[in-house]
């Protein structure tokens, strides 16, 4: 099977594809690859942002490339150590039910659920990118300017339809990661359901508590 044809798997027959990946040994060369492409596109996002903003002031309030390396960086790590966080939440409540694979085997399926990750990201880099170009800054205070913001992005058309955005790709991660728990721990169908939705469900709840604070603006 081709590479293409595995990431389409994965995205629309995670049951099938991890059951046929649970039976080669743990390679996590492809979901850390998955992962930091996701974190790259995070950290490309955040500088993309803030070297927008920040090129609307004068020239001593540019960002450096000292600066934008460390952002990289920050980002890489809270994506990795995000990765192992989440694996880690579902591997404890597996054993709930009994799960016996191995957390390594966790962690590599766990990897293929942030597909979806990047594609949010690539959404609203475009999105916000947009918008930003849209906005008036008062260059006369960088003070100023953090008022004024916050409210022009939420106020914005295409910023209210961005949560919806994430919280349907984020649903799209969780279905991944259902059937990349069952295969990797050895549970059910049900119990994988429990197993990532009730942490998922909460962050989603939560996000759309969010989004619905920002659509009301």
């Amino acid at each position: 099977m081709t590479k293409v044809g595995k990431i389409r798997d994965v995205l629309t027959d995670p049951d099938r594809f991890f059951s046929e990946l649970s039976e080669r040994s743990v390679n996590l060369t492809i979901p850390a690859g998955i992962v930091l492409i996701s974190a790259l596109t995070d950290a490309v996002l955040l500088v993309m942002i803030i070297g927008t903003i920040m090129h609307r002031f004068p020239g001593d309030l540019a960002q450096s490339g000292t600066d934008t390396a460390a952002l990289i960086i920050e980002e890489l790590i809270i994506g990795f150590a995000f990765w192992f966080i989440v694996a880690g939440v579902f591997y404890a409540i597996s054993v709930l039910f009994k799960g016996n694979g191995s957390f390594k085997r966790c962690l590599e399926f766990t990897g293929y659920g942030f597909i979806p990750a990047i594609v949010a990201s690539v959404i609203g880099l475009a999105v916000i990118m947009v918008v930003l170009l849209t906005i008036e800054f008062p260059v006369e205070s960088p003070e100023l300017m953090t008022q004024m913001l916050m409210p022009q992005l939420e106020q914005n058309p295409l910023m209210k339809t961005l949560p919806i955005i994430t919280n349907l790709l984020g649903l799209w991660e969780a279905y991944i990661w259902i059937f990349g728990i069952k295969h990797a721990r050895n549970i059910s169908t049900r119990d994988a359901l429990i197993t990532v939705g009730v942490p998922a469900g909460i962050a989603i709840i939560c996000h759309l508590n969010y989004a619905y604070n920002i659509i009301t603006i």
